[in-house]
């Protein structure tokens, strides 16, 4: 009986040195495992990190040689251009032939226009080294944020396309935004802008502008303040336009397709 009960007690404590000894090893296999995916999540992240540098400094390195190659399109064309109009116009201060000096205005004049012309094409592609380095959004924030700092007005803007609005339309999407915020600040003594860029229908852009100044007489609204610009180019882009005048209001609305 007590040879039974010394066996009972030994197959007791064998088993419960296996069932500690296997405690232990699931415990240790287990952290082993967590290290491991610990580790794997730790490799993941930083090649997730070093993704996001890669793309940072890849767009840092795009920046500084767009930056570059601005700066010398501004060096040998917009420069040059300066410097023969200063030449013109040295000449004709000196000159006392009128026929000469009405010859070096003509050129003044010429030159002028030549300065005018590459200024904005110089504009133009700033404009759109922006759009393509921070895209649609981001830009438009840009021009609101500086009109905020500017001047007292009030800006709401809300932007809400999925997927990625790029090139040409992304440009002329810009460019319209952008003439009419002018007419605002030129022609409508307003306080208040609000702007809406949403996608309505898979491929279809819906752009609502609407300001709370004094609104446009209708001659004007036809023929003026660079809304032909914007009719242009929404036409162009088989888009339609309608504006909406009130009182104290005028609200532009813009559909064009992006698909």
């Amino acid at each position: 009986m007590e040879i039974d009960q010394e066996y009972i007690l030994i197959l007791g404590t064998i088993g419960m040195l296996m069932l500690t000894i296997g405690i232990i090893v699931f415990i240790l296999l287990y952290q082993r495992k967590l290290m491991k995916k610990n580790l794997a999540f730790q490799r993941i992240e930083e090649m997730l990190k070093k993704q996001e540098l890669d793309s940072a400094y890849a767009m840092l390195e795009g920046q500084e040689v767009e930056r570059k190659r601005l700066a010398a399109e501004v060096h040998d064309n917009l420069g040059s251009i300066l410097v023969t109009l200063n030449m013109y116009a040295d000449t004709a201060l000196k000159v006392e032939d009128s026929e000469k000096r009405a010859q070096m205005i003509s050129k003044i004049s010429e030159y002028a226009g030549k300065a005018t012309e590459e200024t904005r094409n110089l504009a133009h592609r700033l404009d759109a080294a922006e759009l393509r380095h921070f895209g649609l959004e981001r830009a438009i924030r840009g021009l609101l944020d500086a009109i905020r700092d500017n001047y007292d007005f009030q800006i709401g803007f809300t932007f809400n396309i999925e997927g990625e609005v790029i090139g040409e339309v992304a440009l002329n999407i810009y460019r319209m935004i952008q003439e009419m915020v002018n007419n605002t600040l030129k022609h409508a003594n307003a306080s208040r802008i609000e702007l809406t860029v949403s996608e309505v229908d898979k491929g279809q852009l819906s752009i609502i502008y609407e300001d709370n100044g004094s609104g446009f007489e209708p001659e004007k609204l036809r023929k003026g303040m660079g809304l032909n610009n914007i009719t242009s180019r929404v036409r162009k882009m088989d888009g339609e336009i309608g504006f909406k005048k009130e009182l104290n209001s005028m609200c532009t609305t813009i559909e064009i397709p992006i698909g």
